[in-house]
């Protein structure tokens, strides 16, 4: 093989052609190539501009791929180096790039920056993987598609062209490209989906990261150890995905679609710095996941879920959100899971627009702090006082403690009738009726 290619490249008079900047690309069908050079498996032809020799496929005259083909490390590439700027192959040869097959160019350390032509829309798998050398890629005008692990490992990778025409970004697409830096950045609000492990590794994303048009998101960890991301936005981001951004230890703001229709379990696995979360209101929600807001120490806020359709707020929604205020629960609600609401030390009113529902152990624990449990029921007082929530006082004393507890809250027109039979953390809570409304009211 290394006999042919110094032929080859002898016959291109490569010398000349890597410094002039005229050379241009020409092209090979593999039943016609120079004298001692081998078809490659897998390519229906090879171009060659004297310095890089790569395989390519012709599917039509107008659709031609990159290949990976059994030769040459199993990639398209069989010689050159530094940059590698196909944006004039149409023109040259006639060679209409429209994209790379799967491993086209990976693990490829000659490749220093490469330029797309406009023709070229999408990449297969693995274009680029683990080629550590490339320090910037432009992607051309018309390009739709990074396909996975396209560009994983590519750790000098510092410069990246996209266009306002990519739309998709699949699993591992940009994983560890630890040089790319983007510092308050925009996205082109032509992407729309993201996938798993999309973004993990880019260290050098900082300050406020942005996706105007992201509808889509699937698998998790799409932004794990970017550390320095402060400020995130998914303005039409309807559905989250799971712990995506594990170890972003600087985040404080996080930003999704008013619209947001099922908040993923782990959403906010990490992330302690974060004291921002929107929206707070969420009428369209219809699944609110295990842990999804969990341990946000620094959170502030109201959340607002009582025109949602939820049925349940699962075990440790809200655990731990101590600063976290008032919130408020839909009728549709039927299960109260295993510390949903608990944990939290400042004074809290938590809002039930339909029945008491089933709850599980520590449901709206205090753990200590500030009295903070206040329940009220709206429209379904009757509900509340004759179910078997509601237990008589045993003793005066006991009544007293429920009149303390009202007046502590400030609660004028309450009136003390028994306990609540859920106890949290050990805490007794006194129910009360409100003259003349009617509502319920439950107080520690």
């Amino acid at each position: 093989m290394k006999s042919e290619l110094v032929k080859f490249l002898s016959i291109f008079a490569i010398s000349c052609l890597m410094t002039s900047a005229n050379a241009k690309w020409e092209v090979f069908p593999n039943n016609n190539l120079p004298e001692g050079v081998s078809a490659v498996s897998g390519s229906t032809h090879i171009i060659t501009d004297g310095n890089w020799i790569i395989s390519v496929h012709r599917y039509a005259d107008d659709n031609w791929y990159l290949s990976r083909h059994s030769g040459y490390n199993g990639t398209g590439y069989i010689a050159g180096s530094g940059v590698l700027d196909l944006r004039n192959l149409a023109e040259d040869c006639g060679v209409v790039l429209k994209g790379s097959n799967n491993g086209a160019l990976e693990k490829n350390n000659n490749i220093i920056e490469v330029y797309f032509p406009d023709t070229y829309e999408a990449m297969d798998g693995n274009t680029f993987k683990d080629c550590k050398n490339l320090i910037k890629v432009d992607l051309g005008a018309n390009f739709r598609i990074v396909g996975s692990e396209s560009f994983r490992f590519c750790s000098a990778l510092k410069e990246i062209v996209l266009p306002e025409t990519i739309e998709k970004v699949d699993t591992y697409g940009f994983y560890g490209c630890s040089s790319w830096e983007l510092i308050d950045y925009t996205f082109p609000e032509s992407l729309k989906e993201i996938k798993d492990h999309s973004f993990t590794g880019c260290t050098k994303f900082s300050g406020s990261i942005t996706f105007p048009g992201l509808t889509a998101i699937s698998g998790s960890w799409q932004f794990e150890d970017c550390a320095s991301i402060t400020s995130f936005s998914a303005p039409k981001l309807t559905v989250t995905a799971s712990r995506m951004f594990n170890r972003c230890s600087a985040l404080k703001s996080v930003a999704f679609s008013p619209d947001l229709e099922v908040l993923t379990a782990e959403t906010l696995n990490d992330g302690p710095a974060i004291t921002s979360f929107y929206p707070t209101v969420m009428p369209k929600l219809k699944e609110f996941g295990y842990a999804a807001l969990r341990g946000r120490k620094n959170m502030v806020g109201d959340f607002d879920l009582s025109q949602s359709s939820i049925t349940n707020l699962p075990k440790y929604a809200f655990v731990d959100c101590e600063k976290v205020g008032t919130v408020k629960l839909p009728e549709t609600l039927v299960l109260l899971g295993e510390a949903a609401l608990g944990y939290g030390k400042n004074s809290r009113v938590v809002w039930f627009m339909g029945p008491p529902p089933a709850m599980d152990s520590d449901a709206l624990n205090p753990k200590g702090g500030d009295p903070w449990v206040l329940v009220g029921a709206l429209n379904y007082a009757n509900e509340w006082k004759t179910n078997e929530n509601l237990i008589p006082f045993s003793s005066a004393d006991e009544k007293a403690q429920a009149y303390a507890a009202i007046k502590k809250f400030n609660l004028s027109g309450v009136v003390p009738v028994g306990k609540w039979k859920y106890q949290t953390g050990g805490y007794t809570h006194y129910v009360g009726v409100e003259t003349p409304k009617g509502s319920v009211i439950v107080i520690r």
